[in-house]
């Protein structure tokens, strides 16, 4: 029998050893920055959009105040023609202009065409549908003949305003042209008031607020850039009223 005599085999305990695993973080150091600079194009946006709406209100807020500021001063002419006077109770021609709107007006001019032509004062116009320079004429000679008689209070007084650079108030009337029938006149006042009506008439003026307009006989209103005043006659009168 063999005795073995080797000693016994020694078995190696094992450790066991923890292994650590490095996880990174979930917030790096690059998508903190852009998260940061996400929010703060979110903030930008946001700040420009309540900026776009404040500027929008003011806007509405400023045409609003200038669409009441217009109201409250726009002017509106009328051109009137009349050939009675009810007041009188006699037959009178009378041409006018009224501002019947909410402000004053400046008129810079009134276009009178007849015929094709232009004019841009009443007795010029007059002269050329009704030969009114020959009434005139007529009146002046028979003055001249006898100093002693006012004629014309005797034949008929006729009154024209000139109608450039007129400052017309809210609510006013303003003369253009009077004309009384007498004995001595009929014939020209029948004859102006039968071509009356063959006369395109426009007038050209602004507001206050420097806004132009034209408006015609029959009360057509059109806004304009400006009233520039045409080439003038040399007949125009710059004189304000007169009595003939």
């Amino acid at each position: 029998m063999t005795i073995n005599t080797q000693p016994p085999a020694t078995s190696t305990p094992h450790t066991n050893k923890a292994v650590k695993v490095k996880h990174k973080p979930f917030l790096t150091r690059s998508k903190l920055n852009t998260m940061l600079a996400l929010c703060a194009i979110a903030i930008s946006a946001a700040s420009f959009y309540a900026t776009y709406l404040q500027a929008k209100a003011s806007q509405q807020q400023v045409a609003a105040a200038n669409r009441q500021l217009k109201a409250e001063t726009w002017p509106w002419l009328k051109m009137g023609y009349s050939n009675f006077d009810v007041n009188e109770e006699q037959q009178t021609i009378n041409m006018n202009i009224q501002n019947s709107g909410t402000g004053p007006a400046m008129i810079h001019y009134i276009e009178y065409e007849y015929d094709g032509t232009p004019h841009y004062d009443i007795l010029e116009l007059l002269n050329d549908c009704c030969n009114l320079n020959a009434y005139q004429q007529a009146l002046a000679d028979i003055e001249h003949k006898n100093t002693d008689i006012n004629y014309r209070n005797a034949f008929g007084w006729l009154v024209s305003s000139t109608t450039n650079n007129v400052l017309l108030a809210d609510g006013e009337i303003y003369s253009v042209f009077t004309m009384q029938k007498t004995n001595f006149n009929s014939s020209l006042w029948m004859q102006i008031d039968n071509n009356i009506n063959k006369v395109n008439a426009k007038a050209c003026y602004c507001s206050v607020l420097k806004e132009c307009y034209t408006v015609n006989q029959t009360s057509h209103i059109e806004e304009v850039p400006h009233c520039d005043l045409p080439a003038l006659s040399t007949q125009m009168s710059n004189y304000g009223t007169k009595k003939l």
